[in-house]
């Protein structure tokens, strides 16, 4: 996968220009770079203003619709209703949400270790929860000792809730 980030601008004519490809690009080709591993940076010709959020999103609305499914209707009113500091706290949301996937993409569990939530909260707290040779804060051992208790507790609650469905 290539790392390469590809600048485009958008004139006001909604063309697409790529500088590295010397050349107009269609949505579809934006879309087809994304999918080979480039990071695109879409910008107003004439404003400098970053675009790519808003382009990025037309091109999952307009060619891959069932896409959007990703988020429930609920979700989007909440988004729409939310203030500044729900705005953050979403933001944060997804970012966090986001690092465990890419954990998830670069581990490739197996299908059983992720069969039940607790064992998400597991991998995704093994991803902040940094080894001796992290570059982050190592969490103090209470701290960790206490995380751990809790992670215990939960796990034991799910499985008195699995068993009285049964």
């Amino acid at each position: 996968m290539s790392d390469s980030r590809v600048h485009i601008k958008r004139y006001p004519n909604r063309r697409y220009y790529a500088r590295q490809l010397s050349k107009y690009v269609s949505l579809q080709e934006i879309e087809e770079m994304i999918q080979g591993g480039q990071t695109v940076e879409i910008r107003d010709s004439q404003t400098g203003e970053d675009l790519t959020r808003v382009v990025l999103t037309q091109i999952i609305a307009e060619r891959h619709p069932e896409k959007m499914e990703l988020f429930p209707t609920d979700m989007l009113h909440f988004i729409l209703r939310s203030n500044d500091a729900m705005s953050g706290f979403l933001r944060d949301y997804f970012r966090h949400s986001l690092t465990f996937l890419d954990y998830l993409h670069r581990h490739n569990p197996s299908p059983t270790t992720l069969s039940k939530p607790i064992h998400w909260l597991q991998t995704w707290l093994d991803t902040i929860a940094p080894t001796s040779g992290d570059d982050r804060p190592v969490p103090s051992s209470s701290d960790e000792a206490l995380l751990r208790q809790q992670l215990h507790q939960m796990d034991e609650r799910l499985r008195r809730l699995e068993n009285r469905d049964d």
